[in-house]
């Protein structure tokens, strides 16, 4: 029952990395064409570099789910390279169920009040081409709430590897 859960979560995640990275050829073009405009017709936009940042904003913190997915953050392993798998099962659990999700839930929190505060006020940003933020806000708690979910995903199947592998299993 649990690992269908699981596995449901896994795809939702998936599904929505998979259509953050769809942002990227957007990005790639308002990035030639603002380029194009500076150093071939000595006219840069107002809105090229805000509009490149909002993007990529939008799509490396969307990527924090994705990326915990496939087990791509980066990692430490001087200590855990001594421990048995199944050790480091164990203290992947504890890290994260002490510190990631806590620190995700935090995050999340305070990512809707942020969020929530912006669009009460229709925040815009103060440059010369003033547009409207809260929009960009209201990826926050988005993304963290999809971290969220594939945390709870996989802790899910760390505790089902420690329930079916003596040796600890590996998400």
């Amino acid at each position: 029952m649990l690992h269908k859960i699981s596995d449901i979560m896994d795809k939702i995640v998936v599904k929505q990395g998979k259509a953050t990275a769809m942002l990227m050829p957007l990005l790639v073009v308002v990035t030639g064409i603002e380029v194009f405009r500076r150093y071939v017709l000595q006219a840069p936009s107002v809105w090229g570099l805000e509009f490149t940042t909002f993007l990529f904003g939008i799509n490396f913190i969307l990527g924090f789910s994705y990326t915990e997915h496939f087990d791509g953050h980066v990692n430490v392993d001087l200590l855990t390279s001594r421990l048995t798998p199944k050790n480091r099962t164990v203290l992947w659990l504890a890290a994260t169920l002490l510190l990631s999700l806590p620190t995700a839930m935090l995050l999340l929190y305070g990512a809707i009040v942020y969020a929530y505060e912006s669009v009460e006020i229709f925040e815009r940003n103060s440059t010369a081409w003033s547009p409207a933020i809260w929009p960009v806000k209201l990826f926050m708690p988005i993304a963290f709430f999809f971290l969220l979910i594939q945390l709870v995903s996989n802790i899910i199947k760390k505790f089902q590897s420690l329930k079916t592998d003596e040796k600890g299993g590996k998400v």
